[in-house]
């Protein structure tokens, strides 16, 4: 397999680096440590599916990353004084948790089978640009702004590095980026079911919410599909990192941290999780650095930076 050069390595980490220090720019202390917990907690999850979905269907994994949770969130919220005063709330969070996870969920979990993690991470930094087609089909006329729409254009060429920059014995699997892709397009859509709560709902009970509706749709489908035989102790912690770790505690930190910077700057750590998510996958599972990486990566990233930008 040919391997990047080391110029190609140094201007990709290069460009890297200036996307950071932009983004990291005028936090406070507590603020960056939120951003650094959540970046590397949002990096996690895509190599805790691909321990588990060796030994699990995806809808048991989907299944027990949402109920359990759920019941978590919401307790928390009850805890908090919050629960009552916001059920009124679950139109959009049962919209939302259709759109955000039903599908894509299941997608991207089912999607690691084939794919490596890392890929599937930087996959997902694609959402900003899908967040730009669906303004515009909205009828947000700045959408087109030729900043963004030149971020659109950085980012979906990265795309295309990613397929199609890789030696002969590295294997893309075009279906599973595809689910991975139509994943990202969910991601994008859901914000905007929720967009009118902003400000007036509790945003843990909304996601709470989300997630039960989730859960109890996704019963039946994962006690369908319950192991012949008792999972490894490492797909297990994997489900239970995947649990509490990737899901209550990053929506808990999460909204901590939109408490402190506002809600722009808190979805900057879409381009931050998926170095996480690589270096987890080329450390942990030996995933291959291709040039297709190394030049596609800072692509995505960079045009989905500027895709957001107003």
């Amino acid at each position: 397999m040919t391997l990047p050069t080391s110029q190609t390595k140094a201007v990709a980490l290069s460009k890297i680096q200036q996307i950071l220090r932009c983004y990291l720019r005028a936090m406070s202390r507590r603020s960056l440590v939120l951003f650094a917990a959540l970046s590397v907690i949002w990096g996690l999850p895509y190599l805790f599916i691909k321990y588990s979905i060796a030994e699990l269907d995806a809808t048991m994994i989907v299944l027990l990353r949402t109920l359990p949770s759920a019941i978590v969130l919401l307790a928390w919220s009850a805890f908090k004084g919050n629960l009552r005063a916001n059920l009124t709330w679950w139109k959009p969070a049962l919209l939302f948790g259709f759109v955000e996870m039903v599908f894509p969920w299941w997608l991207i979990t089912e999607a690691e089978k084939e794919l490596d993690s890392g890929l599937t991470g930087l996959l997902l930094a694609t959402v900003p640009l899908f967040g730009v087609i669906i303004a515009r089909l909205s009828g947000d006329k700045t959408a087109s702004s030729p900043k963004r729409m030149l971020g659109l254009l950085i980012g979906l060429a990265g795309v295309g590095m990613l397929m199609g920059l890789n030696p002969q014995d590295v294997k893309i699997p075009l279906l599973q980026v595809g689910m991975v892709l139509i994943g990202a397009i969910g991601y994008a859509i859901g914000p905007f079911t929720i967009a009118k709560t902003v400000g007036k709902a509790d945003p843990i009970t909304i996601i709470g919410m989300s997630l039960g509706f989730v859960g109890v749709l996704y019963i039946p489908l994962g006690l369908a599909h319950i192991p012949t035989h008792m999972p490894s102790a490492l797909a297990l912690w994997s489900v239970a990192v995947l649990t509490l770790v990737c899901t209550v505690a990053a929506f808990i930190v999460f909204f901590s941290l939109i408490a402190e910077v506002g809600g722009i700057k808190a979805t900057l750590v879409t381009y931050i999780n998926p170095a996480v998510a690589i270096a987890l996958g080329i450390v942990l599972l030996k995933e291959p650095v291709t040039l297709g990486l190394l030049i596609g990566f800072p692509m995505v990233l960079g045009g989905s930076w500027l895709a957001s930008k107003h």
